[in-house]
């Protein structure tokens, strides 16, 4: 296993020699045919002064700023009811193109679960994937019922967001990057030995302590303590990272950072927490059912390895209720919302190495 930084935190990753903690190239200098050790520093923006350079680096599988309008993606290929490529330098990112996602409360009057996604295969699976975007959330709104995705799968696969089931380990897995009414987030994770939350210990026994009567599989959550809340109107800087584990093992792995700040980390042996039902606590927590905190045991989460990574979801999925619900959670707290859910995208890139938001 080879070393990767994530927002200045080492965490294992699997992939080429181009990941590992050294990187070396050739240099004009010194003796004739003589190199020197260049020291790799974690991420794609700190080897490159531009970002127009980074995206050219081999390690990167797809890549977009919006600046061509559409066509990088598989779909859509142009505007949608929810999806808005537009030009306006003075809030895009970088440039003047950027994505527009809105969705409206009329529009969920009439249609109960609206999801406004682009999607995009990459042009190889991997077992090791980085995604960094920038993301700017207009004004106080409900956050989507869940956010983006990543996949993983065989290439016949094709059952990634399909909820409340257990994917089996020889075809698939995969896990969203959510955000909740605190505007801080999460891992909703899916793979094929997630806990249940029908008994305390995560299995579906009927008559195991804290039976719930049903057995229910919906997404494991990861939500790390202590975060800070993101500033709406305001772009900020999201890079995750995903490594599957070695057939047989559970070192699998999960990160995610802000603003090239870790805040997640999910590995073999670390965080220490306490699994209730089907969420993990990091550093414990304070129910009757809760037991001490123990190290994450990682992520066992292919039983193949024909199962990569595959393709991400930029999705903004809502559901009439949970809006409505959170709308509500707003307004309690005295704040006006807006009756739209907009969240604007640029600057997207994926890699099998370490990103980094840089400079750019």
């Amino acid at each position: 296993m080879s070393v990767c930084i994530l927002g200045g935190l080492v965490v294992g990753c699997s992939g080429s020699s181009n990941s590992a903690s050294n990187h070396s190239e050739s240099s004009g200098g010194a003796g004739a045919g003589g190199t020197t050790a260049t020291p790799y520093k974690g991420s794609l923006s700190d080897r490159y002064s531009d970002e127009a350079s980074l995206v050219k680096d081999p390690s990167v599988l797809f890549h977009d700023d919006f600046e061509q309008g559409w066509g990088r993606w598989e779909d859509p290929a142009k505007n949608t009811q929810y999806l808005f490529i537009e030009n306006a330098a003075g809030l895009a990112h970088g440039g003047s193109g950027y994505l527009r996602s809105t969705v409206t409360e009329a529009e969920l009057a009439v249609q109960q679960y609206i999801s406004s996604s682009p999607r995009v295969s990459f042009p190889k699976p991997v077992d090791t994937i980085y995604w960094r975007f920038y993301a700017r959330f207009k004004g106080i709104a409900p956050t989507p019922h869940h956010w983006v995705r990543m996949s993983a799968g065989t290439p016949a696969y094709s059952s990634s967001g399909l909820a409340n089931t257990v994917p089996p380990g020889d075809q698939g897995f995969w896990f969203d990057f959510d955000a909740n009414i605190d505007d801080v987030f999460n891992f909703y994770v899916y793979w094929y030995k997630m806990r249940s939350g029908r008994c305390n210990d995560g299995s579906a026994t009927p008559g195991c302590t804290g039976d719930q009567g049903t057995t229910y599989y919906y997404g494991n959550g990861f939500q790390p303590p202590l975060q800070q809340p993101i500033v709406r109107d305001t772009w900020f800087c999201i890079e995750i990272m995903g490594k599957a584990n070695g057939v047989g093992t559970s070192d699998g792995a999960l990160a995610f950072a802000i603003n090239d700040k870790t805040v997640g980390d999910y590995r073999r042996g670390y965080p220490d927490g306490t699994w209730l039902r089907d969420s993990f606590h990091t550093g414990g927590c304070t129910f009757s059912a809760c037991t001490p905190p123990t190290p994450f045991e990682g992520f066992d989460f292919r039983s193949s390895a024909e199962v990569q990574f595959k393709g991400i979801f930029l999705d903004a999925y809502y559901e009439r209720g949970t809006t409505a619900s959170r709308r509500a959670e707003l307004e309690a707290k005295g704040l006006t919302v807006l009756s739209e859910q907009t969240i604007y995208y640029d600057d997207i890139v994926v890699a099998t190495e370490p990103i980094g938001c840089g400079k750019f």
